[in-house]
């Protein structure tokens, strides 16, 4: 049986056709999205959601890598504050040894190494968002605490680690007393007490002494830094992997979720003119002229 051509019913087929085809486009220009349901593309639908889990364990992973870079960079300052202190007390320490020193001397150095002390002290008891940077695992303990007249490490040598993108793991607290004693007898918040009292007491013998383990202090955390350099390099390079993968998976998703401006706005004016031919084609046939009336 062969179809017969409607222009009525037909051309209002082709009107609902191109009236859906605009208001597609014309959605797709005012939200950006090429995809408005699941059913628009199934299969670009499945990429999608696919790239959007990607994007949030990548979301995960950079924020744990940029909170490990804030609590890096907080210990390696307050790292570089130690060595600087240090450095100052060997200086003070050394003017104030030997024959040439004046009582007026030492007791203007023993001042200096006592502030020095003090400030060391409040370097290592450092803490960063609530939590101890220099106590290991303890971190709720204040590392160094003088009871009596003994400095006590109320801390561990358990450092908590954080793990980056790829597996590699690095420092989130640190062990203040392999900073500050290690394997010496004694830890430098002692040392310099010690030294206090020998510049007071014009002991040049125990100023050489308290000078030696000064420099052995200071190679404590020199070195310790060094190894937190390794570890903020490591962390630089997983925010840059993170970045790169970041914006590779965004570029995925966006071709399978975003429209294309300059497609969708030709689009929309082709299915415009469809719409308006369709809109013309249907109304032309409903005209009644005055030839009609006179049949």
């Amino acid at each position: 049986m062969r179809s017969t051509f409607d222009i009525t019913r037909d051309g209002l087929t082709a009107i609902n056709t191109a009236a859906d085809q605009l208001a597609k486009f014309q959605e797709q220009l005012a939200t950006g999205r090429a995809l408005r349901v699941p059913s628009d593309d199934p299969t670009a639908t499945a990429r999608a959601i696919g790239e959007h889990a990607e994007l949030s364990t990548i979301a995960a992973y950079t924020k744990a890598t940029d909170a490990a870079s804030a609590r890096q960079a907080a210990a390696d300052s307050i790292m570089s504050d130690m060595i600087d202190k240090l450095t100052a007390a060997l200086t003070t320490a050394t003017g104030a040894g030997g024959t040439t020193a004046t009582p007026a001397t030492r007791a203007a150095a023993a001042l200096g190494l006592q502030g020095l002390r003090e400030a060391l002290a409040g370097d290592i008891n450092s803490k960063f968002q609530g939590n101890y940077l220099f106590s290991g695992s303890q971190t709720d303990q204040l590392p160094y605490v003088l009871v009596g007249s003994t400095w006590t490490y109320q801390g561990d040598n358990t450092e908590v680690l954080a793990s980056l993108d790829g597996g590699r793991q690095v420092n989130q607290t640190w062990d203040g007393q392999s900073i500050f004693q290690g394997s010496a007898p004694q830890d430098v918040l002692t040392v310099l007490d010690n030294l206090t009292t020998a510049v007071q007491a014009g002991d040049n013998a125990a100023i050489k002494d308290g000078i030696a383990a000064l420099q052995d202090a200071v190679k404590r955390a020199t070195a310790a830094q060094s190894r937190l350099g390794i570890d903020e390099q490591s962390v630089t390079d997983a925010q840059a992997r993170l970045s790169g993968l970041r914006l590779a998976t965004d570029t995925r998703r966006s071709k399978d979720e975003d429209v294309n401006m300059a497609d969708a706005a030709a689009r929309m004016n082709q299915a415009q003119v469809a719409y308006r031919a369709a809109l013309g084609a249907v109304s032309i046939s409903n005209q009644v002229s005055l030839i009609d009336y006179l049949k």
